[in-house]
C-alpha cells in the first residue's frame, strides 16, 4: 500500500463513496478476476523499469489523453478506488503507486484501463461492455426490443454482443464462439442516445438470429475486436 495514500487522495481532491470500489468493479467488468482477462488481451505492453517519473508520466499521457474529465483509479488489492482527475494521477503518481508491490488500475470515460502493475509495466487494454437482460419486451426470429442495465464498461451503439448467461463470469461473446447480436439503438426516457454506462438502465433494440437465446438474467458481453471507434 503506498504510504499515506488516503492523506494524497484528500489531497488531489479524490472522491471516495460507500458504493466506489462496486462502482470500479462494474467498469471493469463486475469483478476483480476479469482483471487478468483484460491485461492478457492488452493492445499496449510496456516494461516501464527504466523509465523516470517524467517518462512514465509521459507514456501515460501518450496513452490516455488528459481530456479533463474524471477517472476511476484504484488498487484492487486494497479494495479502494476513488474518483479523480486524471491530471491529479499524473502529478501525484509517485505517491499512488509504488513499483514492487502495488497494482495501480485506471479507467476512463472511453472503458479504457491502464494497468501499472508491481512488477513495473504498464498495460493498455480494455473493458468489457455488459448488458444484463431485464426483460424482453417484443420480439421476432431477427430483433427484439429489451429493457436492460449496463453491467460493465460502456455499452455503444453498433457494438456486437455475445450472448452469456444469468451467471456470466467469463466474458461471454469476448472470448469468441457465442451467437452474436448487434445493438441497433438505445432509449434512456424515451429519447434516443449514443450510449449507456453502469449502472444505468435502457430500452434497446438487438438484432441477430441469436436473439432467440435472450431472456431474463442473460448477459451479453461487446466482442471486442467490433468496437466502434
Amino acid at each position: 500500500m503506498p504510504p499515506h495514500l488516503r492523506e494524497t487522495l484528500a489531497a488531489i481532491g479524490a472522491y471516495e463513496g460507500p458504493d466506489s470500489y462496486d462502482g470500479f468493479l462494474a467498469a471493469l467488468g463486475g469483478s476483480p478476476a476479469r482483471l487478468t482477462v483484460l491485461v492478457r488481451r492488452a493492445e499496449v505492453a510496456l516494461d516501464v523499469s527504466d523509465l523516470d517519473a517524467g517518462q512514465l508520466r509521459d507514456a501515460l499521457r501518450t496513452a490516455v489523453a488528459d481530456v479533463g474529465q474524471d477517472v476511476w483509479a484504484a488498487w484492487p488489492d486494497m479494495r479502494t478506488a476513488v474518483r479523480v482527475a486524471y491530471r491529479a494521477v499524473l502529478e501525484r503518481l509517485d505517491d499512488l503507486w509504488y513499483p514492487g508491490s502495488d497494482d495501480l488500475v485506471i479507467i476512463d470515460g472511453d472503458e479504457r484501463v491502464l494497468v501499472l502493475d508491481h512488477e513495473e509495466r504498464l498495460f493498455l487494454t480494455r473493458a468489457d461492455a455488459k448488458l444484463r437482460i431485464h426483460s424482453v419486451e417484443e420480439r421476432d426470429a431477427q430483433a427484439a426490443t429489451c429493457i436492460v442495465r449496463c453491467v460493465g464498461g460502456v455499452v455503444r451503439v453498433g457494438q456486437r454482443f455475445g450472448v452469456g448467461s444469468a451467471d456470466d463470469t467469463k466474458g461471454g461473446g469476448t472470448e469468441g464462439g457465442s451467437p452474436l447480436i448487434a445493438l441497433a439503438w438505445i432509449l434512456r426516457y424515451e429519447r434516443p442516445v449514443d450510449f449507456v454506462d453502469p449502472p444505468h438502465s435502457a430500452k434497446v433494440r438487438l438484432t441477430g438470429e441469436g436473439v432467440g437465446l435472450l431472456e431474463k438474467g442473460i448477459v451479453i458481453t461487446a466482442v471486442v475486436d467490433t468496437l466502434p471507434h
